[in-house]
């Protein structure tokens, strides 16, 4: 198995193609949706909640077999068919980002192969997990879903908020910087997970103060 480097992209407003209307592919598609992504599908037969997802006008759809028309001004493709030499050579005919189904690119692929880890996302925070079991991805997962919970939420929302606040007051790069890493320190995390984010967001307003006296 090759050893994939972590990466997040937007995909907001981006044309997805995917190749399939199983029910591998129905699962590819309500992610890519939940994420911003225009989809396509492609395949001349769908599930009853891929028909669904069409007649809403969620989703794109062409009831035909694939041809390498159908991905030329695709952002990212998911080749999700239960055809494995269909799926081979939906890899060879894009240049871009491709998802593919129970398949690893070859040496003569010219796309950018990517998988979908396990994901956990609450409010502003999202985790990733992979390894080359994908139920122990999914584990590990759902153990961080214990340990970041709704406190962690309310915390990081709180930062994103409050980081707009210190860059429109304080004017000196180094100076916020120095704000950013003790509000977000390991200290400040432990204190969160033994006081909760109540005691927490009135001891980074301390912080901030003292900055700004």
């Amino acid at each position: 198995m090759p050893k994939w480097f972590p990466i997040l992209i937007n995909i907001e407003g981006k044309k997805c193609v995917v190749v399939g209307g199983g029910s591998v592919a129905e699962r590819k598609i309500k992610k890519l949706l939940e994420y911003g992504g225009c989809v396509t599908v492609i395949s001349p037969e769908i599930t009853l909640n891929i028909k669904k997802l069409f007649e809403k006008g969620k989703i794109d759809y062409l009831n035909k077999e694939y041809s390498p028309e159908d991905i030329k001004d695709a952002y990212l493709v998911v080749a999700a068919t239960s055809d494995k030499d269909l799926n081979a050579q939906i890899l060879k005919d894009a240049t871009f980002l491709v998802n593919c189904v129970n398949m690893n690119a070859s040496s003569d692929v010219n796309a950018i192969e990517y998988i979908v880890p396990a994901i956990f996302e609450k409010e502003n925070l999202t985790i990733s997990v992979s390894t080359e079991f994908p139920a122990l991805s999914k584990v590990i997962r759902d153990e961080l879903k214990e340990f970041y919970g709704k406190e962690f939420a309310l915390y990081l929302k709180y930062l994103k908020k409050i980081r707009r606040e210190i860059k429109a007051k304080i004017k000196e790069d180094k100076q916020r910087q120095e704000i950013f890493r003790e509000i977000a320190s390991k200290e400040i995390v432990a204190f969160l997970r033994q006081h909760g984010f109540k005691k927490t967001k009135e001891k980074i307003e301390e912080i901030i103060m003292n900055y700004l006296n």
